[in-house]
């Protein structure tokens, strides 16, 4: 191989022989009996000119009957919260260990698998936090990327993910309250799959409505929490780049989406972006159901166009600490 070409970089998982490679054993990674595996299948713009006044943090508790027949629908799960990752994840306070979980069948419970594919996410970050390979890569580009989107890249080529296609409301085995430590790992469980874009949604028939956002308060959006009432400022036009130019942001893609889901009154996930205890980095915690009560545009201290969205969150889900 001529040394001008940069090697390229292969993640490979092996059993044999014993102690070579890079290995992962799946099948002793977690508490489960082997009859619990699981295998996964493949798979009218507003100018701004006159923007409306900002919203009073209150809403109306309007309960939609889709809302209740899920409430209804949804099974009683036995647990406790995602456990707190050690290494390389930072713990705080506010984790409550996994202690057990109960399940009387034989076949998985939908938090049983979600757990499943976080542990396996944190044992595949370790492993690849150790090796200099998966550090160093083949070339410059590699040895800069993110550890935790190779440990997705690589749950993704196992097949082990749930939750794969896309739903509006809740997603089984997720809870409120539940906090992860990388935006990646809410994808690897289905609750929002945008790795870069704020605002997640899917199409039925040609419109396009929202399932969830990832909020963080402080970030250049100045995303707003009060007391399940929370305003959240729309995605793009580059408004928190210093290096990009700024533009005005339109009602189209993401934006669109939240706004369709106004006028369908559809149930939105909201995930709360927040500052770790060590202030490297962040974690995410998922707030619960919302729903979109308005919308409307306004210039930013630039001169430049963003939307903003008032969400509130839906009565009768657990409490937020």
């Amino acid at each position: 191989m001529s040394h001008s070409q940069n090697p390229s970089f292969v993640f490979a998982i092996r059993d044999f022989p014993p102690g070579c490679g890079t290995h992962i054993d799946v099948s002793s990674s977690f508490n489960l009996p082997a009859d619990k595996a699981f295998k996964n299948p493949k798979t009218g713009d507003v100018s701004g000119k006159n923007p409306a006044p900002k919203p009073q943090g209150i809403c109306l508790k309007r309960e939609p009957a889709a809302y209740q027949d899920h409430i209804k629908r949804e099974p009683a799960y036995e647990y406790h919260v995602v456990a707190a990752p050690t290494v390389p994840y930072a713990t705080t306070s506010s984790h409550r260990q996994e202690l057990e979980i109960r399940n009387s069948g034989s076949a998985p419970t939908p938090r049983e698998k979600v757990l499943e594919v976080l542990r396996l996410f944190k044992q595949v970050y370790k492993q690849l936090d150790r090796d200099k390979k998966a550090r160093r890569g083949g070339d410059l580009l590699d040895a800069t990327r993110r550890i935790d989107i190779k440990a997705l890249n690589v749950l993704e080529s196992m097949g082990k993910q749930v939750n794969i296609e896309k739903r509006i409301g809740t997603v089984p085995g997720i809870e409120v309250g539940d906090v992860f430590q990388y935006k990646t790992e809410l994808r690897a469980v289905g609750l929002h799959s945008k790795t870069m874009c704020g605002i997640d949604y899917m199409k039925i028939g040609e419109v396009r409505i929202a399932t969830s956002i990832v909020a963080t308060e402080g970030y250049g959006y100045n995303d707003t929490f009060n007391s399940g009432v929370m305003v959240y400022t729309g995605e793009g036009g580059n408004v928190i780049s210093k290096e990009k130019k700024t533009e005005d942001q339109k009602l189209v893609k993401g934006n669109l989406a939240l706004a369709t889901s106004m006028r369908q009154k559809s149930l939105v996930r909201v995930i709360r972006g927040e500052e770790r205890w060590d202030h490297k980095g962040k974690r995410y915690v998922y707030d619960g159901l919302y729903m979109v009560e308005e919308y409307w545009a306004e210039r930013d201290v630039r001169g430049k166009t963003v939307y903003k969205f008032k969400l509130c969150r839906i009565p009768d889900q657990p409490p937020l600490t």
